[in-house]
């Protein structure tokens, strides 16, 4: 399953009414359409500039936590059944979680089509990379501040820009002996790394890359790098995003990209757009953690995901939803997905 052709078709369809309708009937049905983002760990080995893991009061109060082993197989009993898509990987570091293999194996047995993981690689090698891949994963994300070393290591703090190099080529090689393991780079972009990127494939074309994602900067807490303004790349930007998007078609790369990062800074930080999928998140987002899991009422340890459904007449508030007019669906729209999906 092509998780980027999926969002891609999302993405045409207009109407909210239709898109609420398909999740209502795929809800009655029973079937798969939940994107479950886990954390499996609260920590993190580095401390990235942009990244609330740079304020040490946040973590000390917020990021503590690790899933057992034996928490794996009763979590995936509980919710694996409707996730179109398992994340390994959301606010914090994967690979500092040691079953990761396991639960890769888990969701495979569970039937769930896409299996990713989100991850900074500073702790990958070729052994877990190999593990892995074998064991079904079918992507792997990684993480990127800044396409030259110094920018690289300044805004990933304790990064190696050559480990990081190192572990592009070993996904690079694995690439070959499992052709299904995608190799997506998550660039977040601000005013003093934004034009690196017109080296990006002088650096980095080298590698089997298969998705590239330029992601805005945004505030998501008291973070050392607070040059959140967007305004002085601006004209530049279309520019700059458009030359990347005609190398990556050359390339035959996906590219998902903001069509422009102009925004309103005294109202937010978030990219206004055009794409109304960012109103289904808060009905297809599964986050769960060692601390939270979907929502508020809902325990995995207690109940599995249909009985949450049934007991919270869940396919009741979908089905509204198709009813409601678009400014009343605004009171609950994250508008995340702030970027165009780009198949080549």
């Amino acid at each position: 399953m092509d998780i980027y052709k999926i969002l891609k078709i999302n993405q045409y369809i207009k109407s909210l009414r239709i898109k609420f309708l398909g999740l209502w009937a795929l809800s009655v049905l029973n079937k798969r359409y939940v994107s479950i983002q886990m954390d499996p760990v609260l920590a993190c080995n580095l401390r990235c500039k942009m990244c609330y893991f740079s304020d040490p009061d946040f973590v000390r109060k917020n990021m503590k936590g690790m899933f057992k082993e034996d928490d794996l197989e009763p979590l995936a009993k509980a919710i694996f059944k409707n996730a179109l898509k398992l994340q390994i990987g959301c606010g914090a570091e994967p690979t500092l979680f040691k079953h990761n293999t396991k639960l890769i194996e888990l969701a495979k047995e569970h039937k769930v089509p896409y299996i990713s993981m989100i991850t900074n690689g500073n702790l990958l090698d070729e052994k877990d990379i190999s593990s892995f891949a074998n064991a079904g994963l079918n992507e792997i994300i990684l993480s990127l501040h800044g396409v030259h070393k110094a920018t690289y290591e300044d805004l990933m703090d304790k990064a190696s820009f050559e480990k990081f190099h190192s572990i592009m080529e070993a996904l690079t090689e694995q690439k070959k002996l499992t052709p299904h393991l995608r190799i997506r780079i998550n660039y977040t972009f601000n005013k003093d790394n934004f034009y690196e990127l017109q080296d990006f494939f002088k650096v980095y074309g080298n590698y089997a890359i298969d998705i590239i994602q330029l992601r805005p900067i945004d505030k998501i807490g008291d973070t050392v790098y607070d040059q959140f303004s967007l305004k002085t790349i601006e004209n530049d930007y279309v520019c700059v995003s458009s030359a990347m998007k005609e190398e990556a078609e050359k390339r035959k790369i996906t590219m998902l990209y903001p069509q422009s990062v102009m925004r309103n800074e005294e109202q937010s930080f978030k990219i206004k757009t055009s794409n109304d999928s960012s109103f289904l998140i808060p009905y297809t987002y599964f986050y769960v953690s060692p601390k939270f899991s979907w929502k508020e009422d809902f325990d995995w340890r207690t109940e599995d995901f249909e009985s949450w459904r049934k007991r919270s007449n869940w396919n009741n508030t979908l089905l509204k939803n198709a009813l409601k007019s678009r400014k009343s669906l605004d009171d609950t729209n994250r508008n995340m997905l702030n970027y165009s999906v780009d198949i080549n």
